[in-house]
This record gives C-alpha cells, structure tokens and sequence, in this order.
C-alpha cells in the first residue's frame, strides 16, 4: 500500500509539473547543428543531407576560381574543395552553431574528433579570415594566426598570389584602400621559387593534429 501511494504521488508530481520545465529541459539538450559524413560543396560550405552549412569566420576561393603564382595559373578554387575533401574523407564530421548574423546556411564551427577543422583549413592555406563576421568573435585571434602561418609558410593558395575577389569579399567592408595597392603589396611579398616550393610539397604531409601545431 505504501509502494502504491509513492507511485501515485510520483506521477502526480510529473503531471502537474510546470510546462516551463519541459521546455527548458528540451531547450537545453538542443545544439544547433549537423553531424555525420558531409559532401563538400566548397571549401568553406558542407553538405549533411539537405542541410547546408558555412564554416563561420573562413572564406574560400570559389570553385572555377583561378590564381596565380609566378605567372603560371592554377585552379585554386578547385583544389581548395579537393584539399578540403582529402581532410574530411573518411571522418565523421560534427559543426556547431555559432553565431545568428547568417540563417541559411547555418554558420558554423566545424570538428573532426577534436580537430578543429575550420582552423585546418586556414593553416593549410585553402581559405582566408572573413573579417566582415569574425572581427569581434573571440576565436578570430586564433583564426588570423593560423592565416598568418599558411602565408608565412606558402600554403596552399599561398603559393602564390591569392585571389583578388576574395581578398576583398574578406576584407571588412568599412576599410578603403587605395586602388592596386594591396595587389602591388602581394607581388612584392610572394615572389617565390616555385620549382622549390613544389619539391616541398611532394615531403609526407602531416597529421590532421599537426596542422594544429605552431
């Protein structure tokens, strides 16, 4: 009898419990976002299924994009969605919500384990910072040093001269340059030997938690 009337008084509980607290309860197991196996769209956008997201605070060369390094051209944007493509292949992916300035697609913070891919990215010199929505975000510190490394160290599209398009699509909208002024400023920073740099880069590549590393 004793057992009967604890369980009446449990389920009362339950039932006459304030909605809110449900609410509540679900709202915070909620973690806007995707996860699984994604397609590369580009190499700043995932595909999971029908939801598309953007790698927040990262901007990549278009596919069909061309650049140029020492006066030979290659499709940078292409090999940007087939670099991005290797490090993804075969990994589960998980992208978390981080900010509100974009609905569709979501942006993200992309993970595979505890690698943080969107940095992965940028260290590996297949995207640059967009300063139009990360100047404020406190990961963005993190972001421009990874850059910063890529360039230094000629990666990626870093090769050679980046892509004016997207020097300006990441450049904050309120900065005024004067005309050529950055594109001459490039030229006279990455003259490289490219027959060198190519020799390079046929040296075993690094791990994933590598690209991390300072």
């Amino acid at each position: 009898m004793q057992k009967l009337t604890a369980l009446l008084a449990l389920l009362c509980t339950i039932i006459l419990a304030p909605a809110g607290w449900t609410a509540t309860a679900r709202a915070s197991s909620i973690n806007p976002g995707a996860a699984g196996f994604p397609v590369v769209n580009r190499a700043d956008q995932l595909q999971f299924g029908a939801m598309a997201v953007d790698l927040f605070g990262i901007r990549a060369p278009q596919p069909g994009t061309v650049c140029r390094a020492e006066g030979i051209s290659f499709h940078c944007g292409d090999a940007a969605v087939q670099a991005v493509r290797r490090i993804v292949q075969d990994y589960a992916v998980s992208c978390e919500k981080v900010s509100n300035s974009q609905l569709f697609p979501m942006l993200t913070e992309c993970h595979i384990g505890q690698s943080d891919l969107n940095r992965l990215i940028l260290r590996a010199g297949w995207a640059m910072v967009d300063m139009n929505v990360c100047d404020n975000y406190p990961r963005c510190k993190t972001y421009i040093a990874d850059q910063n490394f890529a360039r230094d160290n000629r990666k990626g599209m870093w090769l050679g001269t980046p892509p004016e398009s997207l020097v300006v699509a990441t450049r904050k909208s309120d900065t005024k340059t004067a005309p050529g002024t950055n594109a001459a400023a490039r030229d006279a920073i990455f003259k490289i030997d490219l027959a060198a740099e190519m020799k390079a880069r046929n040296a075993p590549d690094r791990t994933l938690i590598s690209f991390l590393m300072p």
